[in-house]
């Protein structure tokens, strides 16, 4: 259960709407969708085309969005986002269209991504004594 709206922002294709298919990659996205919401509402739903100066973390900050689902991101596009404090979501298993990534997140049925740093000298073939 929600307990309060949620903004998120979606990579999608056109027309940039809830029955928009998501991009499959944040970066090259031709648009991305901004929803407001919680268990029972959709209040808002926003289409962000990007402009030729404009970078995402822009309308992040600008929009004061918390969440991202997406299916693929760089590390880079990863670290700035959690420098924002948004968390980064992705489905477990196939989604089409932001609707159903709402719904998903609704369910509590969605991966947080994170950007984890493990120091090499773990991984036992390279570095066992």
């Amino acid at each position: 259960m929600l307990k309060k709206p949620c903004r998120v922002l979606i990579p999608s294709y056109e027309p940039g709407a809830l029955d928009s298919k998501i991009y499959p990659h944040w970066k090259d996205a031709e648009v991305f969708v901004q929803v407001e919401f919680d268990d029972s509402h959709v209040y808002e739903v926003k289409k962000h085309k990007l402009s030729s100066d404009d970078l995402v973390i822009n309308i992040v900050k600008r929009e004061n969005i918390a969440y991202v689902i997406t299916y693929s991101l760089s590390i880079r596009a990863l670290e700035l986002l959690q420098k924002a404090g948004v968390k980064v979501l992705s489905p477990l298993e196939a989604v089409s269209t932001v609707g159903e990534a709402i719904d998903k997140f609704r369910k509590c049925n969605l991966a947080v991504v994170k950007l984890n740093k493990t120091p090499m000298s773990t991984i036992e073939e390279l570095c066992s004594p």
